[in-house]
């Protein structure tokens, strides 16, 4: 399976910690995108790799507002993009948990979405506190 999702070092935040954040958040985007995208695949399986998709990526953003709150970074603004993504993807685990829809065509949607709107987020938004931390001596 090729890769679609791909973390590049011009995705990097300068933080060790965040940038294999961000490489893994890619990863299971992948594998999900990999897992809609086979024949037979069982409802579970889908459902399994969006749930996984999910955790992870609320696990990640609360890492970042773990070190805004540490390391006292004005993220707000910050912070309300990271709860519109939330809100979006739970809108779309309720999609692929619906009976009704294709899970296939929804966890591909979630993967999609989910990689884009993180490689967005770093431009933009991650890049804006990279040097506030690398100042702070993290790396």
């Amino acid at each position: 399976m090729e890769e679609k999702f791909v973390w590049t070092e011009e995705y990097s935040v300068q933080n060790a910690v965040i940038d294999g954040q961000h490489k893994t958040f890619f990863d299971i985007a992948n594998d999900l995108s990999g897992l809609a995208a086979q024949e037979n695949v069982k409802r579970e399986d889908i459902f399994s790799g969006a749930t996984k998709l999910r955790s992870y990526a609320l696990f990640h953003l609360g890492t970042e507002e773990e070190m805004f709150s540490k390391y006292g970074y004005n993220g707000t603004e910050h912070i309300a993009a990271h709860n519109a993504f939330r809100n979006k993807v739970e809108e779309m685990m309720n999609a692929v948990r619906s009976e009704s829809a294709d899970a296939k065509k929804e966890a591909l949607n979630m993967a999609e979405f989910s990689a884009s709107w993180l490689r967005n987020h770093i431009m933009v938004m991650d890049k804006q506190y990279a040097p506030f931390f690398t100042e702070k001596g993290l790396e």
